[in-house]
């Protein structure tokens, strides 16, 4: 039941009750041997006729009285109507619901920065998960509103049900203040029309993007996204690992169901950083964090695994660790990668 439509409809009929009986009132009293009734008197009337309050009938005509019979039937109708909305409102705690919907809309309009989900399926819930652990503002958009509930009793994040392909609903995400962007919607061509609406809205997003069909990583790749993922070789590959390098896969399943926040993390060295321009061994980073740095990704999207102590680190490197949340943040301080 869509309580937010019926309370809407139940407002405008009580709008045009009371404005259909102004205005008739008006008409039909024109010409009363008592005086023409004016606005006052047209509103007044119909407000203690809809009300059944019933003070006094201001010398109303004969066709005034039917007019009046006609207005109580009217509203009748229309107060057992909004009774019952208000009652089932109340009762199912859609009161609640609502402020706290509107707390959440409050929250979101003065968000920056933060990632946006778009679909909640099964990729969208691990992709929450995953964003939880790293505690980063995000927002998620669902169009099924069971789905969302679903995942509100278990997480805590911020949400907005809706279709992630209209605009308007990208806007109210935020869309032009986040810093990035993940569609994982059912189709490729959803995604697709994602991509294309939050690249327009926004041209400094990094968008990435779930990808079904081999062909359409390109095409989701000329849209705008700058990741695409094929789920299907993703599962491909974990398949065979798990065949081939077991422990590998239970060690990285390890490190992604740590309940500490422990996983592999990057962390971008900024022009201001200390670090920028100097050798891993100058830059004491195991020293100041507990860290070892296990590969540095190049701004040319070079990598270099296993660095030796004598590579240089500047500007742009993203450095790869496997750490907590707690040793993270001091590396972040370090690189002045403000996430």
């Amino acid at each position: 039941m869509n309580y937010k439509n019926n309370i809407i409809i139940a407002s405008i009929l009580i709008i045009i009750l009371l404005t259909i009986g102004t205005i008739g009132y008006m008409m039909i009293e024109q010409d009363n041997p008592e005086g023409k009734w004016g606005i006052l008197d047209a509103i007044y009337m119909t407000i203690i006729t809809l009300t059944t309050v019933g003070y006094s009938d201001m010398g109303v005509s004969d066709d005034g009285r039917v007019f009046t019979l006609f207005l109580i039937i009217g509203g009748l109708g229309v107060f057992t109507y909004s009774l019952s909305v208000a009652t089932v409102f109340l009762i199912e705690g859609q009161l609640q619901s609502f402020f706290k919907q509107q707390r959440m809309t409050n929250t979101i309009d003065k968000l920056s920065n933060h990632y946006i989900i778009c679909g909640l399926g099964n990729t969208g819930a691990y992709i929450i998960d995953e964003m939880l652990k790293s505690n980063v503002d995000l927002v998620g958009i669902e169009v099924e509103e069971d789905r969302i509930k679903q995942l509100a009793e278990t997480r805590n994040f911020l949400f907005i049900q809706g279709d992630a392909t209209n605009d308007d609903i990208l806007l109210q995400a935020g869309i032009q203040r986040a810093k990035g962007l993940i569609t994982c919607l059912n189709s490729d061509h959803e995604n697709l029309f994602v991509v294309i609406s939050a690249r327009e809205l926004n041209p400094h997003l990094k968008i990435a993007a779930k990808a079904i069909e081999q062909n359409s990583a390109k095409k989701l790749i000329s849209a705008g996204a700058a990741e695409v993922v094929l789920s299907d070789r993703i599962g491909a590959i974990r398949l065979a690992f798990g065949i081939l390098q077991p422990q590998l896969v239970n060690f990285w399943e390890n490190i992604a169901q740590d309940q500490e926040g422990t996983t592999l993390y990057q962390s971008v060295i900024q022009e201001e950083s200390p670090l920028n321009g100097i050798s891993l061994k100058n830059a004491n980073i195991q020293e100041q964090t507990d860290l070892l740095v296990i590969a540095i990704q190049g701004a040319e999207d070079k990598s270099i695994y296993n660095p030796h102590a004598e590579t240089k680190i500047k500007a742009g490197d993203a450095l790869l660790v496997i750490a907590d949340q707690n040793q993270v943040k001091k590396l972040h301080k370090l690189t002045g990668d403000h996430k």
